[in-house]
């Protein structure tokens, strides 16, 4: 049967509290059982749990990564304008040039680096573009949005190295967390057949209580024999 990838932690910590609670009868059953394998159950889980944290990371990643970008957009028109008058004050444009074509290609970390030094060029040339029709709030909107990308380029730089960290051996982490589950469950349906408990490992029930019609992602796991 196939087990979606965000059912994989409730229906560990549903066999979980299960385990715990009858950790001691089972292991009269099979000493494999132990107390040691119940916490390596629980670091498994855990381990899967943090996969299912950098599902959210890549949400707001995205988030950054568009807003990253929007608000590189905003500076193309105040930079082409500013194209004009560097040409009408006789001045290189050339850092125009690769600001637009940074931010055109997404190099914003590029961008960043010649917008910081355009700041420097107009202070050190304010007077004659001001007198070529510079507007005042041009050197004020510069930093600002400076100040605002650095950031927005930083958190998106942290965000997917903290996503590749929780996310690198996805699938063996799945596949070592069901085998626990379906270990525990076999064992679980024997123990307690014929009694109230026996649903409590059964997986078709379980996963069948978590089942949401939302959810689309799963994984692959193996079909219950």
């Amino acid at each position: 049967m196939s087990i979606k990838k965000e059912e994989m932690v409730p229906l560990a910590d549903m066999v979980l509290a299960s385990l715990e609670r009858d950790q001691s009868q089972i292991m009269a059953e099979n000493a494999t059982f132990t107390v040691q394998y119940v916490d390596d159950f629980k670091t498994s889980n855990d381990e899967v749990r943090n996969i299912e944290q950098s599902d959210s990371l890549f949400v707001t990643q995205k988030g950054v990564t568009k807003q990253l970008y929007n608000e590189a957009n905003k500076v193309i028109k105040e930079v082409k304008l500013l194209q004009i008058i560097f040409i009408a004050a006789g001045l290189n444009t050339s850092i125009v040039t690769r600001i637009l074509k940074n931010i055109t290609s997404r190099n914003i970390e590029g961008a960043l680096i010649d917008i910081k030094a355009i700041g420097q060029i107009i202070i050190a040339n304010l007077e004659t573009l001001t007198a070529k029709g510079m507007k005042a709030t041009t050197p004020a909107f510069l930093d600002a949005k400076f100040v605002l990308l650095t950031d927005l380029s930083n958190q998106q730089t942290q965000l997917m190295k903290d996503r590749k960290l929780l996310t690198d051996d996805n699938k063996a982490n799945y596949r070592g967390l069901y085998r626990y589950i379906r270990e525990v469950t076999t064992i679980g349906k024997i123990i307690y057949a014929g009694t109230a408990k026996a649903d409590e490992y059964n997986i078709r029930k379980l996963v069948r209580h978590l089942h949401s019609p939302h959810h689309s992602s799963s994984t692959n796991t193996p079909s219950e024999q």
